[in-house]
């Protein structure tokens, strides 16, 4: 989802189908006309049968019957509607890193009264929160929807500050109304009115 000039998605290809020897079919969706003939181009220069590039948006894709859904770096909300169309599709695994996380950063309240304050009134320490927070509620919005969910860091922030990873598996439903409750929590603890993921699941009006 959002695969740019496809160099994520040219690894995974060759991966799985001449490391794993898989038959596998790997589709790149990229809005950019340009880059999806380019990779295209190159699938078939290569001999990459299985592979292929289609132009569109990831909130417009339709995701039904994939196994895996991943997305590098979709920007702000981009990455929330990845997850969404992948939890639709009731992906078994999705693979999300995350980036420029504005949403959340322009929702946050934080008055004098907050009782993170004394740290939050910097503003490198509460853009470094709205990624925590963004990224937090997602990992929860992932178990809501029946997912065992992680998140790390995937390579040193030497490379790139981009480098918080979320893998969510598919697991058997349950009672989740805890894990609304922590929703819940999170939002009204920073004032979040409105976050995209939770908007999509028709969690909020």
């Amino acid at each position: 989802m959002g695969a740019g000039k496809g160099y994520l998605t040219f690894a995974l290809y060759d991966h799985l189908a001449n490391t794993m020897k898989l038959k596998a079919e790997v589709i790149g969706v990229e809005f950019r006309p340009e880059l999806v003939a380019l990779g295209n181009a190159i699938a078939k220069e290569s001999d990459f049968t299985g592979l292929r590039f289609v132009e569109g948006s990831i909130a417009d894709y339709n995701c039904a019957g994939t196994d895996v859904v991943i997305a590098l770096h979709a920007c702000d909300t981009a990455t929330d509607d990845a997850l969404f169309k992948a939890i639709e599709a009731q992906s078994g695994l999705i693979v999300v890193a995350p980036c420029c996380h504005k949403q959340v950063r322009r929702e946050m309240v934080i008055s004098p009264s907050h009782p993170l304050y004394f740290m939050l009134q910097y503003g490198t320490y509460v853009e470094r929160m709205a990624e925590m927070l963004t990224d937090s509620l997602r990992a929860h919005l992932l178990q809501f929807c029946g997912y065992t969910t992680n998140v790390f860091e995937f390579i040193s922030d030497a490379h790139t500050p981009k480098n918080v990873m979320i893998v969510a598996s598919r697991a058997r439903g349950g009672d989740n109304s805890k894990t609304l409750a922590t929703i819940e929590h999170i939002k009204a603890s920073f004032a979040i009115k409105t976050q995209k993921l939770a908007k999509l699941l028709g969690l909020e009006s």
